[in-house]
């Protein structure tokens, strides 16, 4: 394979702005060029020094690539694909960042060439929010981008999307697509769909007091966050995903559906048990990651509201050089104290930062 020097983004909102800016910062010397129908955005990013050339069409952006990342929604990707057929150079490599799979690579071995290598992406990593305004050149820092490449893709184009990947941060997982909808509709398309209907079940409740809104401040609005995100959005990955969710759905329900047969019936052991299974499944998430897949230590601190407590307790990790993975709050106090998760590398790290801020005073501990 060649030596990846231009790179051009097909799409420049979150995703496609955020690698970017990835790729611009790790790999300076990259030439970047982009195409995206939002002109200012495309302007922006040359002013900001992330694309090197704003394109007017994708005939210029795609001249002369190595590499290309489609980074537009999902339901435009087929029409792109017809569009790029006979502007593509032999063994350039195409990518995408959709959130399915199984459709998109079922329309790359239809619509373009034998002597391009395409390699699905998906990025598992975004906010609620859209648009180049919102990207960041550490979205996808310590997140899993997963690769699907076609059975008879080269394994040296393989190489090279895991290359370019885990300069930005992310750590490459190579899947199957079709076991990629499966797991990525359970884990994240599903939740989405669960956020939404719990809020929508919430607020169909009668309350003229409006005593819910204020109660669901804490616990509530944080495990219904996702509920936020961009609707279009979801509603065609959800089509683009229908046979998997169809039948995620259907699990969802049935227990649901047993949940409500043994809450009617009082019977106290099966209701133990149902909320003793889902305790046990994800009290055991971390230690089913192999070490293969990047699994995080995570600790917690327990910390009182008053302004500089964060910058404290990351102080005393940094003074002890121990680097920070993620961090993130608890805002609900209803049966947690509030505090900070923070995420670490490994367990030597987990165990001296515990010590460390214990040493200090502050109630830190494993989980």
């Amino acid at each position: 394979m060649p030596i990846i020097k231009k790179i051009a983004m097909i799409g420049l909102g979150l995703i496609g702005g955020s690698l970017a800016k990835a790729l611009k910062r790790t790999n300076p010397d990259l030439y970047i060029k982009a195409f995206d129908k939002d002109r200012e955005s495309l302007l922006r990013a040359v002013d900001d020094k992330v694309i090197d050339r704003a394109c007017k069409d994708m005939k210029e952006a795609t001249a002369g690539v190595q590499l290309i990342f489609i980074c537009t929604p999902i339901d435009s990707i087929a029409t792109l694909f017809n569009k790029l057929r006979d502007l593509l150079e032999p063994r350039t490599i195409v990518t995408d960042v959709g959130s399915t799979k199984n459709a998109v690579m079922e329309s790359a071995r239809e619509l373009l060439s034998n002597d391009i290598f395409f390699i699905g992406g998906h990025p598992m990593a975004g906010t609620q929010y859209s648009g180049y305004g919102y990207s960041e050149a550490h979205l996808f820092e310590n997140a899993f981008y997963v690769l699907t490449p076609m059975k008879d893709t080269p394994i040296e184009a393989v190489q090279v999307m895991v290359e370019i990947i885990s300069s930005i941060g992310a750590f490459p997982l190579i899947m199957d697509s079709d076991v990629h909808d499966e797991v990525v509709g359970a884990v994240s398309h599903l939740p989405h769909v669960v956020a939404s209907a719990l809020v929508n079940a919430v607020a169909g409740i009668d309350d003229p007091s409006r005593f819910k809104e204020r109660l669901a401040a804490g616990g509530f609005r944080d495990i219904t966050r996702i509920a936020s995100s961009n609707p279009n959005m979801w509603a065609t990955i959800s089509l683009m995903n229908r046979q998997k969710l169809l039948k995620l759905t259907k699990a969802m329900i049935g227990q649901l559906q047993s949940f409500y047969t043994v809450l009617k019936a009082q019977e106290m052991e099966n209701i133990n048990a149902f909320y003793q299974k889902g305790k046990d499944y994800r009290d055991k998430l971390p230690a089913m990651q192999s070490a293969s897949l990047h699994p995080s230590y995570d600790m917690y601190v327990d910390i009182e509201d008053r302004p500089g407590i964060i910058g404290e307790v990351t102080s005393v990790l940094g003074d002890e050089y121990i680097n920070i993975r993620n961090i993130r709050i608890i805002h609900s106090r209803e049966h947690e104290p509030g505090c900070l998760i923070i995420s670490l590398a490994n367990s030597s790290d987990l165990d001296r930062a515990v010590l460390a801020l214990k040493t200090k005073g502050y109630k830190a501990y494993k989980r």
